[in-house]
């Protein structure tokens, strides 16, 4: 039988299958081995580990919006690396606002969990820090970055003009999207270990209403007030022991800003707190609040109980009060420059239809609510709402003092500033003086 034409012109001897057989099994199977090997080479030298470093710099420089420079970078398995001397500063002064001596870091899908190890934060550069963080992670859409978790389990120092400040634990989220942008944080204090501080700071993207909201909320912990005197002011009239616990929120649009309390306020400085009338009531007390509203530095309306004792009481400035306000009293103490508080206690509320105060303590039967005791006179409260301009009136200086006409101009100035005025009635009118002085006020408040 013979053989087709085209299989003899095709046929292969079978040696050469063989030897192309074993080239083939060679190739196929030592080339993905030798790319293995080389790229194993590669990541080992330091031009690639350069390239790393790079890489993960940029990201989160151009995440958070700071400038990150590391000493070194590697990856330590896979989808987790360790940063070691990690800085990070400001993107156009380039000071320095923190130093972490290791950060470990794992990378998934969703986001990525950092750890920091001994982080220390300069609190002078705080504020720009915040700042940049606000205006570059909060305020831009993100459509392609992911959650970022931090964690600082051995606590972080914050170094302020002050000293030291130690904070125990910290644990941040952020969290950004296409919509809005989120900032959760967890704090806790070593002097205080049964609670933490939460602060939560979300920015809405929508452009017909951007707006940012911040919840600060220390249900079980006590906050200090001077902490927070640089963003609110207003704090430094409650004296230098004063502290908070409570929730705050605060939701800041383009053209306003509305802020509400609900909590306690411990170690008030009245002397502080009455320092524009010439400080007539001296002593230390607390303060709880039910409600608190105010909208651009303005109180809407405030509510709760106020409680004082052991303190001093200037007679000429409580009895002049007790008769613009048409308080119930009764006076059988002589006149004296100053008298010892036995104990305040009263309720209050205060809105556009004016002040109301419901005495708290124990007084005479068949008396109204007593708010005041001192050795020889007793203070109640009228059922009936005070009215703003009496409230105004009824709050000025001390009529002793070397220049009570100063005294007088600025807390009225500060009063008719704050009230919450109905529309429907103005404020009293301001002399001169007072006008350049509530000038000045609302000029220096500009940050």
């Amino acid at each position: 039988m013979g053989f087709s034409r085209t299989k003899r012109l095709f046929s292969v001897h079978e040696s050469t299958r063989r030897a192309w057989c074993r080239g083939g099994l060679i190739c196929f199977g030592l080339t993905p081995f030798v790319f293995v090997v080389l790229g194993g080479f590669a990541m080992m030298t330091p031009w690639y580990r350069s390239y790393q470093k790079q890489q993960w710099e940029s990201r989160i420089s151009d995440n958070l919006g700071v400038t990150v420079r590391t000493e070194s970078f590697q990856i330590t398995a896979p989808q987790q690396f360790r940063a070691t001397r990690v800085e990070v500063r400001h993107p156009e002064t380039n000071a320095l606002i923190a130093r972490v001596e290791r950060v470990d870091g794992l990378m998934k899908p969703h986001g990525w969990s950092i750890l920091l190890e001994d982080p220390v934060l300069d609190g002078t550069q705080m504020d720009s820090g915040l700042q940049v963080l606000h205006d570059w992670f909060l305020c831009r859409p993100q459509k392609t970055s992911n959650l970022l978790a931090i964690g600082i389990p051995n606590g972080l120092k914050v170094h302020t003009a002050n000293g030291v400040t130690q904070l125990d634990r910290i644990e941040l989220l952020l969290r950004p999207t296409e919509s809005s942008s989120t900032i959760q944080s967890k704090i806790a204090f070593a002097d205080q270990p049964f609670g933490e501080l939460s602060i939560c700071v979300t920015r809405d993207h929508r452009p017909e209403a951007p707006a940012t909201r911040l919840e600060v909320s220390s249900t079980k912990i006590w906050l200090d007030c001077n902490a927070w005197i640089d963003r609110l002011p207003l704090l430094k009239n409650l004296g230098n022991d004063a502290r908070f616990r409570g929730i705050f929120r605060c939701n800041i649009l383009p053209d306003q800003w509305d802020a509400s309390a609900i909590g306690d306020l411990d170690n008030v400085d009245w002397s502080a707190v009455t320092s524009a009338m010439g400080s007539p009531v001296r002593g230390h007390g607390s303060l709880h609040m039910d409600q608190l509203n105010l909208r651009d530095g303005k109180i809407l309306r405030v509510s709760g109980e106020m409680r004082f004792r052991d303190g001093e009481m200037h007679y000429a400035w409580l009895r002049r009060l007790a008769e613009t306000l048409q308080l119930p009293a009764e006076w059988t103490a002589s006149e004296r420059e100053s008298l010892q508080v036995d104990e305040i206690g009263f309720g209050f509320a205060l809105d556009t239809e004016g002040l109301r105060l419901q005495g708290l303590l124990p007084g005479p039967k068949h008396w109204p609510a007593v708010a005041a005791k001192l050795p020889g006179i007793i203070l109640c409260t009228n059922p009936n709402p005070l009215s703003l301009t009496s409230l105004v009136h009824g709050l000025q200086a001390i009529p002793t003092l070397s220049e009570p006409s100063s005294a007088v101009d600025l807390n009225a100035v500060y009063l008719t500033s704050i009230l919450p005025w109905p529309n429907s009635v103005q404020p009293p009118p301001l002399s001169n003086t007072q006008s350049r002085l509530g000038r000045r006020a609302d000029e220096g408040s500009i940050r």
